[in-house]
């Protein structure tokens, strides 16, 4: 995001209290920033249309055999109308409701409860507790970065049950691909709402004084900002170690992408 610091930045405080004397401009967000136009044009641009822009990809794959001018030559040439593409569109289903909670439930667990490890032993990785961008209020929040080692748990799991436990069929996210779609978008928005409404709200919500504002909200949706280090998460922070993008994340729910909180 094309993005100037502001002058006279106050110095940043950790969670204790503590000044810290790095500048903001290693590492901001929020108000920190100048966000031009066209950032803000595009943030907005991706807020309305990203999950349309997925469920186009989705549904040509699903039945126009990835034929991505399928749909736009069918409804041209009246062949079809946006109400029969929408009817053959899988819906949400209880079957992707449950295994995608588990799955969140399980992604959580392993964020808060395995400290990372992989840093110990993975030249040049940055795992473990790693300091955030300094927010608007000038705090430094402290993250713990295990994405990387999720994502090696889970797919170790995967290649077990496949091989010898047999819990669940290898093929279970294809099967339940569109449902888990809609399971996925529903949470990373319902997030992403919540964030912007705790931000938004009186003394008592926020972690930290409320500095609320365009640009914030500019961050925010974008996950901008320039971290302390390669591995330390760029979305505003919503508590003590914890993040709004940081569940999405590692569940794999944030809008239109899937990613875990090590990247």
């Amino acid at each position: 995001m094309a993005a100037k610091s502001q002058p006279n930045i106050p110095k940043a405080k950790s969670l204790d209290g503590v000044t810290n004397d790095r500048t903001a401009s290693q590492g901001q967000w929020g108000r920190a920033w100048e966000v031009d136009w066209f950032s803000l044009a595009s943030v907005i641009f991706l807020l309305l249309f990203a999950p349309f822009i997925v469920y186009y990809f989705i549904m040509a794959c699903d039945q126009y055999s990835c034929a991505l001018t399928g749909p736009v030559v069918d409804i041209v040439t009246g062949h079809a109308r946006l109400s029969d593409i929408w009817a053959k569109t899988p819906p949400i289903t209880r079957k992707a409701a449950q295994l995608y909670t588990l799955w969140v439930t399980f992604q959580v667990l392993l964020y808060t409860s395995l400290p990372d490890f992989c840093h110990k032993f993975l030249p040049g990785y940055v795992g473990g507790i790693q300091e955030g961008a300094v927010t608007p209020a000038g705090v430094v929040n402290k993250y713990q970065i295990n994405g990387l080692q999720a994502w090696l748990l889970t797919h170790l799991l995967w290649f077990a049950n496949a091989h010898l436990l047999s819990w669940f069929s290898p093929t279970i996210i294809f099967d339940n691909w569109i449902p888990l779609l809609w399971c996925a978008n529903i949470l990373g928005y319902a997030v992403s709402t919540f964030a912007m409404v705790k931000g938004y709200t009186s003394s008592g919500w926020p972690t930290t004084r409320r500095t609320c504002s365009a640009a914030r909200m500019g961050a925010a949706s974008s996950g901008a900002g320039s971290p302390r280090s390669s591995s330390a998460p760029t979305h505003p922070p919503m508590g003590r170690g914890t993040t709004a993008s940081c569940w999405c994340r590692a569940s794999g729910a944030w809008p239109a992408t899937s990613t875990t909180s090590a990247t």
